[in-house]
């Protein structure tokens, strides 16, 4: 079945499907979805837990045996497969057809991927999960739904909020769901009285961090690379987490090569910034961006925003911090991005 993320709540009170499939490129909403599944499963039973990311050597038939293999004691198990290319391949796609259409016992498996594109969505083993188990499409609020979705949130946090102060908190969070939840949390400590005023919204923004994770992107989208390592650097000493800072970065490195992937397709800039989803008000920081790159260079920066995700989040080795370094200066357009960790090393 195809669920609404609305409906996720009353689904999860009835025996959890044997694969649920979760896309999205917006890892608020995958997280939230994927907890309400988790405390599901632990409250029905499934107590082991194994997750796993899927990379061009994965053992998938490693994984088959594994969960036909079950000692006399075995539990209930949630196995967590992450796609982070969406796509399994053709060892994947059998495995996951094989595992919804023939469950095994006491396993449930949670499949975790990117927002699929037509042919993903249409594949055999997507469509197999939409047939036998459940399939969570998870899309981010557009830009006119996000005043609506905020007012949702704020509401839930017994928070109202005014006209003017919910216009300041749209171009604050600019779409980030992420910063956007940080934001409400604040404002729930601020508003006591459960009333958000525009002047609620300005001590909010002017108690954050003093260099914002959105000023990282924008610097490095304008070529500022000097400042794109003041600002790392300080995001780093300030305690910002690292992932939200690789989050604003691939969001920043994801639009822009859509951009440049559009344009090589013949589609006027207009056109492939207003299909790539940015904002008004950040298309000229996209055509300064684009200016002099191509697919090769999409194709790199693609590369290295997930190697650096990859990082942030444990699943490769490196240091964190030098990775998101890395990725910015690429954004920026400067290769020798090796100079400025050493400049930040011996700040």
């Amino acid at each position: 079945m195809k669920l609404n993320p609305r409906q996720l709540e009353s689904h999860v009170r009835d025996a959890l499907k044997p694969v649920y499939l979760l896309s999205g490129d917006e890892p608020l909403l995958v997280d939230e979805a994927l907890e309400v599944l988790r405390a599901a499963a632990v409250e029905q039973g499934y107590t082991e837990r194994e997750r796993h990311v899927v990379e061009r050597s994965f053992d998938w038939d490693g994984l088959a045996s594994g969960l036909q293999t079950m000692s006399l004691f075995a539990e209930r198990r949630v196995i967590e497969v992450r796609l982070p290319t969406g796509k399994p391949g053709m060892d994947g796609s059998r495995f996951l057809v094989e595992a919804v259409t023939n469950p095994v016992a006491d396993t449930v498996i949670f499949v975790i991927t990117p927002k699929l594109d037509k042919s993903g969505r249409q594949s055999k083993w997507a469509t197999s999960i939409e047939k036998h188990g459940v399939s969570l499409p998870l899309f981010a609020p557009g830009t006119n739904e996000l005043p609506g979705w905020l007012t949702g949130r704020l509401s839930a946090a017994g928070l109202d909020i005014e006209r003017d102060a919910l216009q300041l908190l749209v171009s604050q969070v600019e779409g980030n769901l992420l910063a956007a939840k940080q934001e409400i949390d604040k404002l729930a400590l601020l508003a006591a009285d459960g009333r958000v005023t525009i002047d609620t919204v300005r001590t909010s923004v002017a108690d954050g961090a003093r260099f914002d994770v959105f000023q990282l992107g924008d610097a490095a989208l304008a070529g500022q690379t000097a400042r794109v390592a003041r600002i790392l650097y300080g995001l780093e000493k300030e305690g910002v987490a690292a992932p939200l800072v690789v989050w604003s970065l691939v969001r920043e490195s994801q639009a822009l090569a859509e951009v440049l992937f559009r344009l090589a397709a013949g589609q006027s800039t207009g056109q492939a910034l207003a299909k790539a989803g940015v904002w008004r008000d950040r298309q000229p920081l996209f055509r300064k961006a684009i200016r002099g790159r191509d697919v090769s260079f999409a194709r790199r920066l693609v590369a290295g925003a997930s190697r650096t995700e990859r990082i942030v989040k444990g699943s490769l080795q490196g240091r964190p911090w030098n990775a998101l370094l890395e990725l910015a200066m690429m954004l920026a357009g400067r290769d020798e991005w090796r100079a400025e960790i050493a400049w930040r090393a011996g700040s």
